[in-house]
């Protein structure tokens, strides 16, 4: 076999190996939010797929149960129109003036109506009758994104075991300190792509908002050297 055509298969073995994409995922959700003031709660969400998706019939929110009526957990479908690029992060904020506070910039969506420049998610009665507000609990909870035919679509939970079995490991969390998707091209529906954001001061800097932590370059840059690394031993073996 010439080298060109052990490249070729290198490259494509490379790219077969890596994670299936699975289109809309949860990445990032801040549920000890900054100052102790729950409007200060957010969720992350990336598109990893490789083209854009309508958002118009997609919820998100942290009530897990349809028909469910606990006043401190809702359930927001996203405003018509609403859409997501590949390879791009959005942030659900409870409030957006609380938000650009915190992190000096404006989420893509809030839940209360606080800014007018952000466009506003509505409650789904249709799962969560009863309306309410997000407020997530800094020791059991969790985050969800159903999809139009209300099934749901991805999650994460933390001290419960909603979504995994055992649920992300948020011991030690911090006030201000998020729990992040490891890797945002990597699925398996296990506590295990997840983490604790940064241990660092002050607790604003505890999250990254708006950054997919690694970024999608560096899933691709991985490949490409492990192709480098074949090449440059099948050179050496010849």
């Amino acid at each position: 076999m010439s080298l060109r055509t052990s490249a070729v298969a290198i490259l494509i073995a490379t790219t077969c190996a890596l994670p299936t994409q699975a289109a809309l995922l949860l990445s990032e959700v801040c549920f000890n939010e900054v100052g102790s003031d729950t409007t200060g709660e957010w969720i992350e969400f990336f598109n990893n797929g490789s083209s854009s998706i309508n958002l118009s019939n997609y919820k998100i929110g942290d009530e897990e149960q349809n028909g469910g009526t606990s006043l401190t957990e809702a359930l927001y479908q996203f405003p018509a129109g609403a859409s997501i690029n590949p390879g791009a992060v959005q942030i659900v904020a409870v409030s957006a003036t609380r938000f650009q506070t915190v992190y000096g910039f404006l989420p893509t969506y809030e839940t209360s109506g606080s800014d007018p420049t952000v466009p506003d998610l509505t409650i789904y009665s249709a799962w969560d009758p009863d309306g309410g507000q997000i407020n997530m609990s800094n020791t059991n909870d969790q985050a969800l994104i159903v999809d139009p035919t209300d099934a749901v679509l991805d999650a994460t939970s933390w001290g419960n075991t909603f979504a995994f079995n055992p649920a992300v490991d948020i011991t030690g969390n911090l006030d201000g300190q998020s729990i992040e998707r490891i890797n945002p091209y990597v699925d398996t529906n296990t506590a295990s792509d997840w983490r604790l954001g940064p241990t660092t001061s002050p607790a604003a800097t505890r999250s990254t908002p708006g950054t997919v932590v690694p970024e999608p370059t560096t899933v691709i840059l991985a490949g490409l050297g492990v192709l480098i690394s074949c090449v440059r031993r099948t050179r050496a073996h010849q």
